[in-house]
This record gives C-alpha cells, sequence and structure tokens, in this order.
C-alpha cells in the first residue's frame, strides 16, 4: 500500500520553474551510435575505397555491429552522467565543451587499454606500450577524434532532450479495507 506520494518524471512543452533538461536512454544510445560518424569518414578516407569495402567484407559485418553496441552503449552511459550532472545548466556552450571533454579522455583511455591489451598479445605479456609504432598516433588523434564525435553525438542528442519536472502523486487509497455502506459488500466478502 502507498501511504507516501510518489515522484513522478513528467515532460513540459516549454521551460517553467523547476523544469530540467531529460533524455531517455535510448535517445543517449542513438546518439552514442551517431558519433561514430567520425570513425566512418577516417576509416573511408584513409585508405582505399575498395580495401575498406573488403574489410568489412572479410567479417566487418560482425565486428562492426558488435563495436558499434558497445561503443554506442559506453558513450550513452557517459551521456547519461553527463546530462544528469548538467540537467539544471541551460548553457549550449557548457554542455559542448563538457562533453568534448570527456569524450577526449574516455576515448584516450580507452586507445591506451586497447594498445596495452594489444602490445600484450603480440609480444607475449610485455606491456611495454609507449614502443608500439602507433603509439604517437594514438596520443594526440584519440583525444581529437573523441572530442569531435561526442561533439557531434551531443548535437544528435539536443533532438531527443525534454523538459521535464517532477511532480508528486498522492498516496493511493486503500481498496482493501472494508468501509460499511459501500456499494462493493458482496465483492469484499468474495475476496
Amino acid at each position: 500500500m502507498a501511504t507516501a506520494p510518489k515522484p513522478l518524471r513528467t515532460s513540459v512543452k516549454e521551460q517553467e520553474p523547476g523544469a530540467f533538461l531529460y533524455a531517455q536512454f535510448g535517445v543517449h544510445w542513438r546518439a552514442g551510435a551517431a558519433s561514430l560518424i567520425p570513425f566512418m569518414i577516417i576509416y573511408f578516407t584513409t585508405q582505399p575505397f575498395g580495401a575498406a569495402v573488403q574489410t568489412l567484407t572479410m567479417g566487418g559485418f560482425i565486428i562492426g555491429p558488435a563495436v558499434l553496441a558497445i561503443f554506442a552503449t559506453l558513450w550513452a552511459l557517459m551521456s547519461y552522467g553527463l546530462l544528469h550532472r548538467l540537467r539544471f545548466d541551460f548553457r549550449t556552450w557548457v554542455h559542448y565543451t563538457v562533453y568534448a571533454i570527456a569524450g577526449a579522455i574516455g576515448l584516450w583511455l580507452l586507445a591506451i587499454v586497447s594498445l596495452i591489451l594489444v602490445q600484450a598479445y603480440n609480444t607475449e605479456g610485455s606491456l611495454d606500450f609507449w614502443n608500439a609504432s602507433a603509439f604517437a598516433g594514438f596520443m594526440w588523434a584519440s583525444p581529437l577524434l573523441g572530442a569531435v564525435s561526442s561533439i557531434v553525438g551531443r548535437r544528435t542528442l539536443a533532438a531527443g532532450i525534454r523538459w521535464t519536472i517532477i511532480r508528486e502523486r498522492p498516496p493511493l487509497p486503500d481498496v482493501f479495507t472494508y468501509v460499511e455502506g459501500k456499494h462493493d459488500r458482496d465483492e469484499f466478502q468474495r475476496m
């Protein structure tokens, strides 16, 4: 039995006192998938188109969706937390700046972890990832790409953000207590 008021999240059409920014997790996930657009542009422009398509046909149809799902889910988790933290800050430039910084740091960490794992696999347990040939490129390219992709994702997310307020629903009446004179006495006795 509910004896206390229950808070309910309700969308409103425009900003009003107490309103904040909110988007459902699916909207964040969709924006996370859109944040992969810069990766796809780089993938198709840094190599011949035929080689890029050949790589996709040789396993990319299995690995590609898995990478998309994992990356979009990680990005959505990051975005959900950031938007919750910034829900009362309505300045657009603050949102884009925070998302760019978080994306740069996040992708840099992801790049370092993947470089460590690949280096450990290739050199049978050695963790000297700083000697890898891709180390210098990862150091400058991953933060830049992370910032750009997060800005693209945040821009995509903007369409799904709604003004939201928390309203309290009054407690539900107690329907299991018999009240003399009610019309449903027979129903109550059957229960």
